[in-house]
């Protein structure tokens, strides 16, 4: 409680010296489609596949001046792996064979990123800087079947990396402006904490759509 209670308070925080600190708001209203995998090591998993999830949320854009804007996001991510394992456990039984799952992981992820612009209209822009995500839930779908558990006991609350990224700006009119952007989010900090696994680490291209406009 503690921990959700402190990434509430960031969030506002953050919100707050931001809205405050601009003559003129700008935000984006964002949504789009990951390809997730991981970096783990863990002997029950042989191999694992990238799948496609998606997300959605907000941001706010500060101009800190020569074509320099500071991005801060509050997003919904929904990654989604599928992993081949020689072992599960359903209620603490073990049951050995070839199973492949389907695991699912969703967060709420705060990315705080320095955007630099190239070119004056319908510009390119490169950006990156850290994210910080809180993680809602995790379950896996034992070979895509009905049977379901749910593996939130088993991970960190919070997720920690480094986002990178390029994208286009097309100008709608002096208020409006359309955002496409490709970003590779690179997970840091291991998220599992289950004695049976080394570690778990995150990683998800993103492909991102944003009306940015003016209030």
């Amino acid at each position: 409680m503690k921990l959700n209670k402190l990434f509430l308070s960031l969030i506002l925080s953050v919100a707050t010296v931001f809205i405050y600190a601009q003559e003129k708001l700008t935000f984006s209203i964002q949504g789009g489609v990951n390809y997730s995998s991981l970096r783990f090591e863990d002997d029950r998993i042989t191999d694992h596949d990238s799948e496609v999830g998606y997300l959605f949320g907000m941001s706010s854009n500060f101009y800190l001046g020569k074509k320099l804007y500071l991005d801060i996001e509050v997003n919904y991510e929904r990654k989604k792996v599928s992993v081949y394992v020689s072992k599960i456990f359903i209620n603490s039984v073990s049951f050995g064979g070839d199973f492949r799952n389907f695991d699912i992981y969703e967060f709420i992820t705060l990315p705080v990123m320095l955007r630099y612009e190239i070119g004056e209209v319908n510009s390119f822009y490169v950006k990156g800087g850290p994210f910080l995500g809180y993680l809602l839930t995790a379950k896996e779908k034992i070979n895509d079947g009905d049977l379901s558990q749910n593996l939130s006991e088993y991970f960190t609350d919070f997720d920690f990396g480094f986002s990178i990224g390029i994208g286009k700006i097309f100008s709608l009119d002096s208020s409006n402006k359309l955002m496409l952007e490709l970003r590779n989010n690179i997970g840091l900090t291991n998220i599992n904490n289950d004695p049976r696994s080394q570690y778990t680490k995150t990683n998800s291209l993103n492909f991102i759509v944003a009306w940015n406009f003016v209030l």
